[in-house]
């Protein structure tokens, strides 16, 4: 991988001069068949994580990791760049008496190509978490000069180390939100809590998994939301100043029908991570359920600079965004970008339906029903938290104009 990474013009590269830094970092891209599999996925879920952690700085913002991963895999990635640091990750294997694992850090400044720090660690399952913390802190420094202890802290990561490689394990889901993967990360997280209860990064990726699961079900019974409540509350009450937390709280409180607790609860998680997409997307779609359209786009579209390779539900949410402010067209250009609509075939089908496009309107409605049999017009109305009297009549008259059932 080349280290002549100086930005050429583009629409990607370009950055306006008065913003804070913006740093990319680079998973490890191609697994050398020298190295174990789990070593370089592990390589893989550290890097992510150290990502998502180094969101909370207010010094810098951060691509977030899944445009980091997509914008990476191509081949000419480097001519692209929307960072003004990138920092490139490898793993290779270290030929000793006793071979191992070791992950390569290098911090480059596009602006020159410069490489401003060069390093090598071991990946051992027990040094991990001293990996992440000092990962953290080194990119912190190099970028930003000195930086506070306060801020240094936020980084560090507790509990067991074991605790952390199953966490890690289960972070290898990312952002696959099907039951089997949900079930499947549910194990890792639940055997990373039997080893450190008090690990509160596992505890709020669990309520994620929850709630994620209730959506994905969508059963009437609100069991594994008071369950992920009860979980993010645990987490929140290890680390107060964790911006996760307090996020997962907001998440199923959402879908408990408190909307003014769940944009409390987003307003403050954002106070601790002011740069994290994936935090800006939760606060679009509750000012989306709160009927405050314009200032949910403007979220959606802070979070989409940050990760302009989004995954789904960024998507979803700024269809949605658009569809309650009457832009049918540009929802369903944003819906149609998701990979795997799932759910949300439904506005699709109502987008195309207020644009009159009978045909189109119709495909997506069967499409939504042959995955769901059993959706009416009324089960929708039973199952998420409604917005004013207004917009839940312009949403639940497009789906009866796509042709979907009122039900009983």
């Amino acid at each position: 991988m080349r280290t002549d990474l100086s930005q050429p013009p583009g629409i990607l590269a370009e950055r306006k001069n008065d913003t804070i830094p913006r740093l990319l970092i680079v998973p490890p891209r191609h697994g050398s068949p020298l190295v174990d599999v789990q070593d370089h996925r592990i390589a893989l879920s550290l890097v992510t994580d150290v990502t998502l952690s180094l969101c909370r700085s207010r010094l810098y913002e951060v691509i977030a990791p899944y445009s980091a991963m997509k914008l990476t895999s191509g081949p000419i990635w480097e001519e692209m760049l929307p960072a003004d640091y990138v920092v490139l990750t490898d793993v290779v294997l270290c030929q000793r008496e006793l071979p191992f694992a070791l992950m390569s850090i290098d911090v480059v400044a596009t602006d020159t190509g410069r490489r401003i720090y060069r390093s090598e660690v071991e990946l051992r399952s027990g040094a991990l978490q001293c990996i992440h913390d000092s990962f953290c802190a080194v990119l912190a420094d190099k970028i930003c000069g000195e930086i506070g202890a306060y801020e240094l802290q936020q980084y560090r990561r507790t509990g067991a180390a074991s605790a952390y490689v199953h966490y890690l394990i289960a972070m290898q889901r990312r952002d696959r939100n099907d039951l089997t993967s949900l079930l499947r990360a549910q194990k890792s997280l639940e055997r990373s809590i039997q080893l450190s209860p008090d690990f509160a990064p596992a505890l709020a990726q669990l309520a994620r998994t929850k709630t994620l699961e209730w959506l994905e079900r969508g059963s009437s019974d609100r069991t594994l939301l008071h369950e992920a409540r009860h979980l993010a509350q645990r987490a929140y009450n290890y680390e107060p100043n964790d911006s996760a937390s307090l996020r997962e709280i907001g998440h199923a409180t959402l879908y408990l029908h408190d909307l003014p607790g769940a944009h409390e609860l987003f307003e403050a998680a954002h106070e601790f991570a002011p740069n994290h997409a994936d935090l800006l997307v939760d606060q679009a779609d509750v000012l989306t359920h709160l009927s405050r359209h314009d200032e949910a786009e403007a979220k959606i579209s802070r979070a989409l600079s940050l990760n302009p390779l989004a995954p789904d539900d960024y998507y979803w949410i700024a269809g949605a965004a658009s569809f309650f402010r009457g832009e049918y067209q540009q929802a369903l250009t944003r819906l149609s970008a998701m990979e795997t609509p799932g759910l949300a075939l439904r506005l699709m089908a109502a987008c195309a339906a207020m644009l009159n496009d009978k045909a189109a309107a119709a495909a997506y409605r069967e499409q939504a029903l042959a995955r769901d049999p059993g959706f009416t017009v009324e089960k929708w109305q039973s199952l998420y938290p409604a917005p004013k009297p207004d917009d839940t009549a312009h949403y639940l008259n497009a789906l009866l104009l796509a042709g979907f059932s009122r039900g009983t």
